[in-house]
């Protein structure tokens, strides 16, 4: 009796521990372009609003208006889901995208954004569209094919460019370079779950 109870105990924990591990898988901030965390360079053709929610652009955007800036500090991202394209390499996915909010457009509106590190070397291309979204929304990002690491290092995550591909009337605000990589955490839960799950069947097998 109290071996099937041990059993009983070690099988309920091991479903618990998967449970949270995957109610706490989610998309994760690794750059916000909020007030403090995102510093807009003075040299960008046009510049958004900066507030509290992030970078607001409302106004009409021509094809080739570029901002760009820099992350409050240079990060190592090589663990969030990067994708490294060689030049000739077809497109693929990526679990990196663009948090934001589109209140308004005349019409679908492509975008490109670029990466570089602290020393200004491009590390990779990414390119996009806008929809309406009332609410923030995880955009993906496309790797470029030709734009596979060009010398910076993603372990040095330092500046972001930002570049209209069309033109149009659009309402838009950036709040954060996601990661749909799940949380360290809940990985180690999920892992830990698994364990559990795996002794038990060893166990019943001796």
């Amino acid at each position: 009796m109290k071996m099937k109870i041990q059993k009983i105990k070690l099988v309920l924990a091991s479903t618990i521990l998967m449970m949270v591990a995957s109610t706490h898988a989610a998309n994760l901030d690794i750059g916000l372009f909020t007030t403090g965390n995102f510093t807009l360079d003075a040299g960008s053709s046009y510049a958004p609003t900066q507030s509290v929610s992030g970078l607001t652009t409302n106004l009409t955007v021509a094809a080739g208006d570029i901002f760009y800036g820099s992350f409050a500090a240079p990060a190592d991202w090589s663990s969030y889901g990067w994708t490294s394209l060689g030049a000739g390499n077809g497109s693929t996915s990526t679990a990196l995208g663009l948090l934001m909010t589109v209140t308004s457009q005349a019409a679908p509106t492509p975008f490109t954004v670029t990466f570089f590190d602290s020393t200004l070397a491009a590390i990779q291309t990414f390119t996009a569209n806008t929809s309406v979204f009332s609410t923030p929304t995880f955009v993906a990002l496309a790797p470029t094919s030709a734009s596979g690491f060009n010398g910076g290092l993603v372990t040095d995550v330092a500046y972001f460019a930002f570049s209209w591909d069309g033109a149009g009337a659009v309402n838009t605000t950036l709040t954060s370079i996601q990661s749909t990589i799940p949380e360290p955490s809940s990985a180690s839960l999920l892992a830990l779950g698994v364990a559990g799950l795996v002794a038990l069947r060893a166990r019943r097998k001796s």
